[in-house]
C-alpha cells in the first residue's frame, strides 16, 4: 500500500531486560543538529557518525516535476545529502560537514516528511548509501503513477538517483551500484503476494562478505546485490490478515532496517503498513544463505532502525511509538536481550524523541539516534549514554 512506503521516515524504540532502571542514569547529548530530515545513521572504524539527509525536496515554484504522493503534493529537487559528524579537539566537541549535497529529494512546500537519501553504510573509507524512493507518485484524476523512467527524470534529471544504491566518491559524488527501482519495475517480486503497484523505497544498506543488503520497503523485500549491481531476492515478506475498523486488511510488512547479528544471521525490522497496529511490528531473523525467516522478537509499534550492542543487545527504534495514524510524535527505543523475547522500553526523560529515524552503536557502546527525522532544518543527533 502506498501509505505504507511514506512513513518509512521514523524512528523505533527498543526495550532491554539490562535496561537502566531510572532515566536519570542515561545521559542524552545532541552532537548535531539543523539537518533536512535525517533518517539512518553509521559509525565509521575511527568513529565517525555518517547521517543520510532526506533533504527538503524541490523548489515547489520552479521544481519542473511535482506530483501527488503520499506524503502531500511534492516537488523534486536535488537536496538530498550526507553529513558527517566527527570529535572536534581533546574535548568532547563535534563538527558537522555534509559531505554529499545534491543527491535526489522530493517533499512537500515545507519540506517536511522528504524522500530521498535514507540508508548508510560505511566500510573502511567507502561510504554507502541508499537513495529511496519514488514511492509510487501520481497524478490526475483518478490518478495514474508516474513512472520514474521516463518521465521524472526527463523532468528533473537528479530523479535517475531515486531507488538506487550508491557509493560516495571523491568529493562526495555519487556513483550507482545498483538501481533497485528498475528492478522493482522489471521484476516486482511482492507482485505475487497481492501488491501490483510499482513501488519501490530502498531504505538501508548492510554491506557483508562483498555484497550489498538492501531492504526494500516499498517492495517488501530484502535484496541481494552483487558488487556489480546484479538483485536477487534474498527475502520476500506476505502480506498479513489484520483487522482494522474498516475490515480485515491484507497489512503489508514494509522492511525498515538491517544489521547482521553476532550469530551471522541478519535481522530486519519492520514498519508495517496500514492500519498501522500498536504492537505489530516484528524483528524477523534472516537465514544469510537461504534467506528464509523466522520471528525473532515481537511487540513492536512502527519500528524505523535496529542495532546490535557489543553485549548481543538488540536495539530497536520507533518512529511513533503509539502508531502513526495516532497523533502524538513520541518515539521509542526498546532493547531486546541477547536470544530474543519480550522486548523492555529504555526509559529516557521525557520528549526526548521526537520521530526519531535511525540507530547505530558507538565505538564506546554509545548509542547514536537521529532525531526530528521528518522535518527540515530541525533535525538532530542524538548521543545516548546508557551507563553514565
Amino acid at each position: 500500500m502506498r501509505v505504507a512506503t511514506s512513513l518509512v521516515v521514523s524512528v523505533a524504540t527498543a526495550c532491554a531486560v539490562a535496561a537502566p532502571a531510572s532515566a536519570k542514569s542515561i545521559d542524552v547529548d545532541v552532537i548535531a543538529s539543523g539537518l533536512d530530515n535525517p533518517r539512518h545513521v553509521a559509525v565509521s572504524p575511527s568513529g565517525d557518525v555518517y547521517v543520510a539527509e532526506s533533504g527538503r525536496g524541490g523548489d515547489h515554484a520552479t521544481s519542473r516535476s511535482c506530483f501527488d504522493s503520499p506524503e502531500g503534493f511534492a516537488c523534486t529537487g536535488a537536496t538530498g545529502a550526507v553529513t558527517r559528524v566527527s570529535r572536534h579537539g581533546h574535548r568532547a566537541r563535534f563538527r558537522q560537514e555534509r559531505i554529499a549535497r545534491r543527491l535526489a529529494s522530493f517533499a512537500p512546500a515545507d519540506g517536511s516528511s522528504a524522500i530521498g537519501p535514507h540508508g548508510i553504510f560505511v566500510s573502511g573509507r567507502d561510504v554507502f548509501v541508499t537513495n529511496g524512493g519514488p514511492t509510487a507518485p501520481t497524478r490526475g484524476d483518478p490518478p495514474v503513477v508516474v513512472l520514474r523512467d521516463p518521465t521524472l527524470i526527463a523532468e528533473e534529471p537528479v530523479s535517475a538517483l531515486f531507488g538506487t544504491l550508491l557509493k560516495l566518491r571523491k568529493h562526495g559524488r555519487p556513483q550507482q551500484i545498483a538501481d533497485i527501482w528498475r528492478f522493482e519495475h522489471d521484476v516486482n517480486p511482492d507482485a505475487d503476494v497481492g501488491n501490483p503497484l510499482i513501488d519501490s523505497n530502498p531504505v538501508d544498506v548492510l554491506v557483508d562478505r562483498g555484497r550489498f543488503l538492501v531492504p526494500d520497503a516499498g517492495g517488501n523485500t530484502v535484496l541481494r546485490v552483487s558488487e556489480r549491481g546484479a538483485i536477487r531476492v534474498l527475502s520476500l515478506f506476505p502480506n498479513v490478515d489484520t483487522p482494522s475498523p474498516f475490515g480485515t486488511i491484507p497489512m503489508q510488512a514494509v522492511p525498515t532496517g538491517v544489521v547482521k547479528g553476532p550469530d551471522g544471521a541478519y535481522y530486519v525490522s519492520q514498519l508495517t503498513g496500514f492500519p498501522f497496529p500498536v504492537g505489530g511490528a516484528r524483528v524477523f531473523r534472516v537465514n544469510p544463505s537461504t534467506g528464509a525467516y523466522t520471528t525473532y522478537a515481537t511487540g513492536f509499534t512502527s519500528a524505523i532502525d535496529l542495532a546490535f550492542g557489543r553485549d548481543g543487545t538488540l536495539y530497536v527504534l520507533e518512529i511513533d511509538s503509539d502508531s502513526i495514524l495516532a497523533p502524538g510524535r513520541a518515539g521509542a527505543l526498546l532493547a531486546v536481550r541477547r536470544g530474543g523475547g519480550t522486548p523492555r522500553r529504555i526509559p529516557l526523560p521525557a520528549g526526548t524523541l521526537i520521530e526519531p529515524g535511525g540507530i547505530a552503536v558507538g565505538r564506546h557502546g554509545e548509542l547514536l539516534v537521529t532525531n526530528h527525522s521528518r522535518e527540515a532544518g530541525a533535525g538532530q543527533v542524538l548521543k545516548i549514554d546508557l551507563d553514565d
